[in-house]
């Protein structure tokens, strides 16, 4: 076999290994929502992403290390996705519109539910919660950059801002669990007016906080 033959050789058998490391990626996001942290076993995520018990333990030996990879992974790309595939408008009162509007678009994400049983299972499951707080550190930052890009310069450089991102992301997480017992549509929840009011409060100037309300009478 000459070189260039052991080249694409090689590049095939990394590209299979690329393709099943993601497969059992999202295989564990699945089982982690649909049957929660106790359920997403390593042998579910190996029947749902078809591979062998020996191939999913070569690429992630612990389970843990599984989920919170998986997690990561997935938040990573989708917050990358939601942050960057839209044409952010210049009006500052329509750019918390839709900044507000894709912020409560990730708490709809498979990502959030998949979180949402790590966090929980992780309070009393000491190996887990040390597995999950560097990726969770190195996530928050992550997420900070990216709701930061959704926002833009011109409101993240006003002194409350980063007030008023924290309160946003604790409010859209408390209001998001609630679907778990109430499922509704998310894109008609009372909350979205009340979020995008407090940003126009404390993040505008006076005279362009209820330009997104018409002129006055």
């Amino acid at each position: 076999m000459g070189p260039s033959a052991e080249t694409a050789k090689s590049r095939a058998t990394q590209e299979r290994s690329i393709d099943t490391q993601a497969r059992i990626l999202d295989s564990a996001i699945t089982a982690l929502v649909q049957h929660g942290y106790s359920g997403a076993t390593t042998l579910r995520i190996q029947e749902i992403a078809e591979v062998s018990r020996g191939r999913l333990l070569h690429h992630y030996p612990s389970r843990d290390d599984l989920l919170v990879a998986a997690v990561s992974h997935l938040t990573e790309a989708r917050m990358r996705d939601l942050a960057d595939d839209v044409a952010w408008p210049a009006d500052p009162v329509a750019r918390i519109e839709v900044a507000i509007a894709r912020m409560w678009e990730t708490f709809q994400q498979e990502y959030f539910w998949a979180s949402s049983e790590l966090w929980l299972a992780a309070r009393a499951n000491p190996r887990l919660k040390e597995a999950l707080e560097p990726h969770e550190r190195r996530l928050s930052a992550f997420i900070v950059q990216k709701v930061g890009s959704m926002f833009g310069d011109r409101l993240v450089a006003a002194s409350s801002y980063v007030t008023v991102r924290d309160v946003l992301i604790s409010s859209m997480r408390g209001v998001a669990l609630s679907y778990a017992f109430r499922p509704r549509d998310a894109e008609l929840d009372p909350h979205l007016a009340e979020w995008r009011a407090i940003a126009r409060a404390l993040l505008l100037p006076v005279d362009d906080r209820h330009s997104a309300d018409g002129p006055s009478s």
